[in-house]
């Protein structure tokens, strides 16, 4: 029987080799996201010019200082009733039906849109009322407006 093989040499690539493939796959990556790299690119010059890289670095940087920083300003008093207000802020809007309001705010947005367009001079009697309740929009309206008060009132 043969020995076992108890040294095992591994082959080693030479730098130039390394250098080689590490290049030519840097290449490759640049190539299939030139797109992607151009906008990148484009970005961060959009940053740069307008200061906000400079600022972000310094950030960076001096991150324990910055953030001490913004930690005392948010302990002050004026603050903590605002902070305490969004924490609540954020656990209402996960209760909210995003349908239905989007629902309610079309509808909103379009009664808004009517009552621009009204002439604000022109008077509503007590007749124009009564008879204004004929006109299916307006009765399907306040029958939304009933039905929305008795839900919002009931225990």
């Amino acid at each position: 029987m043969a020995n076992p093989i108890t040294n095992i040499k591994r082959k080693e690539l030479p730098k130039e080799v390394v250098y080689e493939r590490n290049l030519r796959e840097v290449s490759e990556a640049l190539s299939e996201n030139k797109d992607a790299i151009l906008k990148g690119i484009d970005l961060l010059a959009t940053v740069n010019r307008n200061g906000t890289l400079d600022m972000m670095n310094a950030f960076v940087k001096h991150k324990e200082d910055a953030l001490e920083n913004i930690m005392q300003e948010l302990n002050k008093p004026q603050y903590s009733a605002t902070l305490e207000n969004l924490s609540k802020l954020f656990l209402y809007l996960g209760e909210l039906e995003m349908n239905e309001l989007h629902y309610f705010t079309e509808k909103l947005n379009r009664g808004m849109e009517e009552a621009r367009q009204a002439d604000s001079s022109s008077k509503t009697s007590y007749m124009n009322l009564i008879k204004s309740l004929k006109d299916p929009e307006i009765n399907r309206s306040i029958t939304m407006l009933l039905k929305f008060l008795r839900g919002m009132g009931r225990d």
